[in-house]
């Protein structure tokens, strides 16, 4: 089974997690977190991958590591679009699937996990977090009018770009600053843009 960050994962039995620290209390009485975990961006070996689990609000999140066997389904971030949309978010995203079309992206966070999995955890002023991908970081030099566009939608709208092979960035700070954060699985580098020597 093929996994990538974002990646929405129902398990089989949320007894076979691993993790540090103490076991949150809300784990067990909040509906989002009954079996339900995302991919997390770390590089785990020997059949695992790393997952997260979030409750009813931002406090309440918490880091694990499963077996791959462990998983049962996974809907992906593009997956998600084939689902309807928030009707607190109906006209946002029918706007951003015109501005994005012709373009692999899909849908994450808050009103991704709504769509994909039916558990309504987003309100009408969450954001929504877009996640593109591109096959090479120079693509992300055609997306200016891209994110141009996006920033006139009604509800606010972050934009995250998976460039195989390499890691993510988010977009605007790609775009406009000298530097840029690549988060990468085994943690994030700081690149500046003048050092980038672009191949092929």
């Amino acid at each position: 089974m093929e996994l990538t960050v974002h990646d929405l994962v129902y398990l089989k039995s949320k007894d076979q997690i691993e993790y540090f620290g103490d076991y949150p209390g809300w784990m067990d009485e909040d509906e989002m977190a009954q079996g339900i975990a995302v991919v997390r961006r770390m590089k785990v070996e020997d059949g695992k991958v790393a997952i997260g689990f979030r409750g009813d609000n931002r406090s309440k999140r918490f880091a694990a590591i499963t077996t791959i066997s462990n998983i049962r389904r996974v809907i992906r971030p593009f997956d998600v679009l084939a689902k309807s949309y928030p009707k607190t978010h109906v006209r946002s995203l029918n706007y951003i699937e015109k501005v994005l079309d012709g373009l692999k992206w899909g849908i994450g966070g808050s009103v991704g996990f709504s769509m994909g999995t039916g558990i309504n955890v987003c309100h009408e002023n969450s954001d929504i977090d877009i996640i593109m991908y591109c096959e090479k970081l120079q693509e992300l030099d055609q997306l200016k009018p891209i994110l141009s566009k996006l920033r006139t939608s009604e509800h606010r709208v972050d934009v995250q770009v998976e460039i195989l092979g390499v890691g993510a960035v988010v977009l605007a700070d790609y775009l406009e600053h000298a530097s840029f954060i690549v988060r990468t699985s085994t943690g994030p580098i700081l690149l500046e843009k003048e050092s980038l020597v672009y191949k092929g």
